[in-house]
């Protein structure tokens, strides 16, 4: 079994995750969709879940339990994201900013259409709003790198308390979770004057980020304290098949309108079982999972708008626009696999 901080299968699956986020966000048609987009309800749950997993994990020395060192680890961390929060935050910006001035607006509209008291309480309570998505481009999927730096604050600021809550706090948001998910489906009510239908009032930092980040810390004590497990890859394999079997029928029942059903998590804690127990000897998805499936999440969703314009301006056919998933992830291929394996190439000939 291979050393967890190369897991070559935990960055195998990150790629597969991405390229199923990809053909949510860019379409397929036809009985496959809903297939995919079960499955793609598991994705953002096992990153965060691997976030978790690796966060408090110290190589040699078992796990972080000094209080100390559990925020300097998360510090570092932190700061890490901040930096690469702040560089994809800003492309999107510039993007934004381009469009709309491409269609009339002066700086001072786009400015008060994205950063006004609305937006910013929808951002900063719900990780969501104009501040990181508008109309030039229409996924909110930078919530992620939002989410994560709240989780983070709070595990550094709750460090003393970490284990002592955490399980207890899994359980409990993730019934809150599902319980609001209840409510969206049966029962809409308007807690606060918004309506808990709306996707992001359940899909944050709160209901999502933590507890799927907790998961993944106490997966990592799960298998610090148990040692070798991989006798377990029988029941993580049924475990994942069962939690995208539960997945696809929930899609049938309750409707897409739902971001993360009861097999979502199944499917995370599954997959984070099977990477454990489980070796990848190839390097093709391995290296495309460590080198690209970060910015194929970070920059699909432009890539996407990008395409959009250019076919409502008759710079690319409709009919070519059918096949919009595949050319999105071959541009992607192109941009975030072959461009940087040739870079690299190209600097130590």
């Amino acid at each position: 079994m291979e050393k967890v901080s190369e897991n070559r299968f935990i960055y195998a699956i990150k790629f597969i995750a991405c390229i199923f986020i990809v053909t949510t966000h860019a379409r397929f048609d036809g009985p496959l969709w809903n297939i995919v987009f079960a499955i793609d309800h598991c994705c953002v749950p096992f990153f965060l879940a691997v976030s978790g997993r690796f966060l408090l994990y110290n190589r040699g020395m078992g796990n972080v339990t000094d209080i100390v060192e559990i925020r300097k680890r998360t510090g570092k961390s932190l700061i890490r994201l901040l930096k690469i929060t702040g560089e994809v935050y800003l492309v999107y910006l510039i993007f934004s900013f381009c469009f709309h001035m491409s269609k009339g607006y002066t700086v001072l509209e786009w400015l008060q259409m994205k950063y006004n008291l609305h937006e910013a309480s929808v951002f900063f309570v719900f990780n969501s709003g104009r501040f990181i998505y508008d109309g030039s481009y229409v996924y909110d999927h930078l919530w992620y790198l939002f989410v994560m730096i709240y989780v983070y604050i709070l595990i550094y600021i709750f460090a003393p308390v970490l284990r002592k809550w955490y399980k207890g706090l899994v359980v409990i948001l993730l019934g809150l979770l599902f319980i609001g998910e209840w409510f969206q489906i049966y029962y809409p009510i308007r807690p606060f004057g918004i309506n808990i239908s709306t996707w992001y009032v359940l899909r944050n930092w709160l209901f999502v980020g933590i507890p799927f980040v907790l998961i993944g810390i106490l997966f990592n004590d799960y298998v610090y304290k148990r040692g070798d497990i991989s006798n377990m890859k029988g029941p993580a394999i049924i475990m994942t098949v069962v939690g995208i079997i539960s997945s696809y029928v929930e899609l049938l029942i309750f409707g897409g309108d739902t971001y993360i059903y009861f097999g979502s998590v199944i499917t995370a804690v599954g997959l984070l079982f099977l990477s454990e127990c489980s070796s990848y000897k190839g390097w093709v998805l391995y290296t495309l999972g460590k080198r690209a499936s970060s910015n194929i999440y970070f920059y699909h969703v432009l890539i996407i708008a990008i395409l959009d314009i250019a076919a409502q301006n008759g710079l690319i056919s409709w009919s070519v626009m059918t096949y919009k998933p595949l050319l999105v992830m071959f541009i992607c291929f192109v941009l975030f696999c072959i461009k940087p394996i040739v870079d690299y190439r190209k600097r130590y000939q």
